[in-house]
């Protein structure tokens, strides 16, 4: 190996230790309860990952699962949270892209951290369930993109 490919080696390597402690200190990271109005760490918490039936729509056209909203169990109440992100500042061609869909962003950089991360293929919620707004109403504590200002009609 050249230098330069040992040096390349040697910053993946920095690179995946440094994703690791952002990890484990994102586990830590708290999300408010809707449920019991206590807060929780992410690291303790059980996810619910939601999914959506698209059927055939035609004969060429298969049917397939679509990824929906992520949700936790309250280890206090056992309610559900939904965590609901409000995108009406984004507009609408623009919401399927990353880089302006916070939702996304959280599944992505959260999801994997949850204790433990369970898929629903049902449309029915296993009891109580709650809205819950708050990562989206404290995007910057979990690093998620800013909500857009609204400019004032003049």
């Amino acid at each position: 190996m050249t230098s330069l490919e040992s040096r390349l080696a040697e910053l993946d390597q920095q690179k995946e230790q440094i994703r690791k402690q952002i990890d484990i200190r994102n586990k830590k990271k708290k999300i408010d309860c809707y449920g019991c109005q206590e807060d929780h760490k992410i690291g303790d918490l059980t996810a619910i990952q939601t999914h959506w039936y698209t059927p055939p729509m035609g004969c060429t056209e298969g049917d397939f699962w679509n990824e929906g909203e992520l949700q936790f169990i309250c280890p206090e109440t056992g309610n559900i949270n939904r965590l609901l992100f409000d995108n009406q500042d984004v507009p609408y061609e623009e919401r399927e892209d990353y880089a302006n869909d916070p939702e996304e962003q959280f599944k992505r950089n959260y999801k994997q951290l949850f204790r433990e991360v369970k898929d629903s293929y049902d449309q029915k919620n296993p009891g109580k369930w709650v809205n819950n707004y708050s990562v989206d109403q404290n995007r910057q504590k979990f690093g998620l993109v800013e909500k857009r200002k609204q400019k004032k009609k003049e």
